[in-house]
């Protein structure tokens, strides 16, 4: 094993590692090994679920999940970004995992291993045979596991640890548009030279009520709507690109953009003369000055950059709080309702939603 992280460490590439649950010593191993500083850029173990939410900068939806080991390495592929001011060789490493413990767990034994970088995003997964190994021998699996994908990205020739289980891989290596976009060398990946239809959202996943909006949106407009996701968010890092591909494959049937602009005069400046397709929703937290630290000169400043830009907003009514709101129950700020064009519950309402979808069938009972 020296050998191999030797060469490692002679390598280009540099590491931020972030391993929680499971697989920690990988990280000792790599820096007992002279040359370290060559590669370890930093080190985390962020292994207290309020430890993992702060890495994170969101509450995990699970702790040990291919999700949250891809959000933890994105997290630790910009913080190695930011420490090296680089981005070419330069990787982030993200694991967690469910080991055997001293306490009756429910549940699978299993371990996530993601790399991102600039080009590629990569994911490992394996469910071991619950009860065939003692914890420090799991600990040990996982830790080989760490170091031979390490050494993978690399460039460094190396022999994966021999399982009984089956290692599940997935990779995607993005276009040079994803990866300029991820990097913050674009704001979008079309742009425009004439006004556009753009509905915002992560379409995670496309429902009914979207495709029945973009269906009336289109027809009342008479042009084509492009679906916009920014790859960024207020507090969530940015989603990866399987997460772009599997995005992508879903919304197949419509023109799809991705941006870096999680906020609406962000959006605004991406595609300047657009028609945005909101809900009321959305509307009333482009009004909500704690969405601009809560300054209202900025919330005003934000509003008048889109009447500068000379945006439009059409608007769907949704369920906010319990209650159906359309654009005329909404106290809105008179520059902003300047820009929008109500549509009425009588003509269109899907109470529908992205976020009930993905919570299953228990979110739509009754409280």
């Amino acid at each position: 094993m020296t050998g191999l992280i030797e060469r490692i460490h002679q390598s280009s590439g540099r590491f931020s590692l972030a391993i929680s649950g499971g697989g920690s010593q990988a990280i000792s191993e790599l820096l007992a090994v002279p040359g370290a500083s060559a590669t370890v850029l930093e080190a985390s173990v962020p292994y207290h679920e309020a430890a993992l939410t702060r890495y994170l900068g969101q509450v995990p939806d699970s702790a040990a999940s291919a999700v949250t080991a891809r959000n933890l390495a994105m997290v630790s592929w910009l913080r190695a970004k930011n420490i090296a001011n680089d981005h070419d060789d330069i990787f982030g490493l993200g694991v967690v995992c469910a080991l055997s413990t001293n306490r009756d767990r429910r549940g699978e034994n299993r371990c996530f291993i993601s790399i991102q970088s600039a080009y590629q995003t990569n994911e490992i997964s394996v469910v071991l045979n619950k009860g065939d190994r003692q914890r420090h021998e799991e600990e040990r699996l996982v830790a080989d596991l760490i170091l031979h994908y390490v050494a993978e990205s690399c460039g460094v020739e190396s022999t994966p640890p021999t399982l009984p289980e089956t290692l599940e891989e997935r990779q995607h290596q993005a276009s040079d548009s994803w990866s300029a976009l991820l990097v913050g060398n674009i704001k979008a990946t079309h742009v425009a030279h004439e006004p556009l239809t753009v509905f915002p959202g992560a379409f995670n996943p496309l429902h009914q009520g979207h495709s029945k909006m973009i269906s009336y949106a289109e027809n009342l407009l008479g042009r084509k709507v492009n679906l916009e996701i920014s790859i960024r968010n207020v507090d969530k890092p940015p989603i990866d690109f399987l997460e772009m591909q599997s995005r992508q494959e879903q919304l197949d049937a419509h023109p799809v953009i991705f941006s870096n602009a999680p906020t609406f005069a962000e959006k605004a400046r991406t595609f300047p003369r657009c028609c945005f397709i909101v809900g009321t929703d959305t509307l009333l937290r482009i009004a909500d000055k704690k969405y601009y630290g809560n300054s209202e000169e900025q919330m005003v400043s934000a509003i008048n950059e889109l009447h500068e830009l000379e945006c439009r907003m059409l608007v769907f009514g949704r369920l906010v709080a319990g209650q159906f709101q359309e654009l005329d129950d909404l106290a809105l700020p008179k520059r902003l309702k300047e820009l929008c064009t109500g549509v009425v519950e009588e003509d269109f309402r899907q109470d529908i939603s992205s976020t009930k979808l993905r919570e299953g069938p228990k979110a739509f009972l009754p409280d």
